[in-house]
C-alpha cells in the first residue's frame, strides 16, 4: 500500500492491542524502525486480541476514540494557545524522518500540546501511571513499541525510580465478556527490575535499530524509531547504572543482529 494514499489513521501505528514481542514478529516493526521509512502502517486484517497478561503491562479501559488523529490535533489547535502551535510545529519539524511527515510527528504533535496546558510531560507522566511521592521525570522520548500486532506508538518515560511507556491513543482489545474495549497501552519497570539494556543496529541494514530492554525475571521490550538514538541510549543506561547500588555493574553492550 503506498504511503501516500494512506489516510492519516494509517500511518498511526498499530490500533489492535497485543504482547510485547521481538520486532521481528510482525512486518511493520520494522518499518518503525527505519528512519526515513513509511512507518507503522495498520494491520490489514481487523482482528481484536484479549489484552496481554503480562507483569509489566497495564490496563485501564476508556472510551473508545471518536475521532480521527488528524481530527483531535486540528481541535487542539483551534483551542490552545499560540505558544503551543508554535511548540507543536516545532515538534513536527523536529521528527521529520524524510520527505513525508512520520507517523510519529502526528502522536508529539497531539501530546505535545497536551503537555503544555496540563503542566509538562512529567504531569503527563503522573497522571498515566501511579509514582512514588520523591519520584521525578528525567527524560521521555517519542518512540514505538514492537509488539504482536505491529508497532505501537507513544512515549518513553524515563524517572528515577522507572521506565515506562505509554500510547500516544488507546488502543483495541477483546474483553473476556467478548466486548470490544479500548485502552491505552502502558509499560511500566522498576529500575531496579531491569537486568541490561542493550543498542540493537541490524548488521544487513544499519539504519534498523532498537533498543531492547530486558529484565532480570526474563521479560524484554524493543523500542524503535528514537528522534535521537544515541541520545536515548546513552540517557536509559546511565539512568539505570545510577538507580542501582554502588559497586553492582549493569551492563550495557552493543549488539548487532
Amino acid at each position: 500500500m503506498n504511503n501516500k494514499n494512506a489516510s492519516p489513521d494509517e500511518n498511526w501505528g498499530t490500533h489492535i492491542m497485543g504482547t510485547p514481542a521481538v520486532p521481528s514478529s510482525h512486518p511493520d516493526n520494522k518499518k518503525a524502525a527505519l528512519s526515513g521509512d513509511d512507518a507503522a502502517r495498520q494491520p490489514q486484517q481487523v482482528q481484536y486480541y484479549q489484552h496481554p497478561v503480562h507483569p509489566y503491562v497495564q490496563h485501564n479501559p476508556v472510551d473508545k476514540p471518536s475521532s480521527s488523529p488528524m481530527e483531535s490535533i486540528l481541535s487542539m489547535f483551534d483551542s490552545w494557545t499560540k505558544k503551543a502551535e508554535l511548540t507543536a510545529h516545532n515538534v513536527w519539524r523536529n521528527l521529520k524522518t524524510g520527505p513525508s511527515v512520520s507517523s510519529a510527528a502526528l502522536g508529539k504533535m497531539n501530546l505535545t500540546v497536551k503537555a503544555i496546558s496540563e503542566g509538562g510531560f512529567e504531569s503527563l507522566y503522573k497522571q498515566a501511571f501511579t509514582t512514588y511521592p520523591n519520584e521525578k521525570l528525567k527524560k521521555s522520548f517519542a518512540c514505538y513499541l514492537s509488539t504482536s500486532t505491529g508497532p505501537v506508538a507513544g512515549t518513553l518515560y524515563l524517572s528515577n525510580i522507572h521506565v515506562a511507556f505509554c500510547s500516544d491513543r488507546p488502543l483495541c482489545f477483546t474483553a473476556p465478556s467478548g466486548q470490544e474495549t479500548w485502552s491505552y497501552y502502558k509499560v511500566i519497570v522498576p529500575l531496579g527490575k531491569i537486568g541490561v539494556v542493550n543498542p540493537v543496529t541490524m548488521r544487513e541494514n544499519p539504519s534498523e535499530k532498537y533498543i531492547q530492554i530486558v529484565t532480570v525475571d526474563g521479560h524484554d521490550f524493543w523500542f524503535m524509531g528514537f528522534v535521537n538514538f544515541d541520545k536515548a541510549i546513552k540517557n536509559l543506561s546511565e539512568g539505570i547504572s545510577h538507580f542501582v547500588v554502588p559497586g553492582v555493574a549493569v551492563p550495557s553492550t552493543s549488539t548487532s543482529s
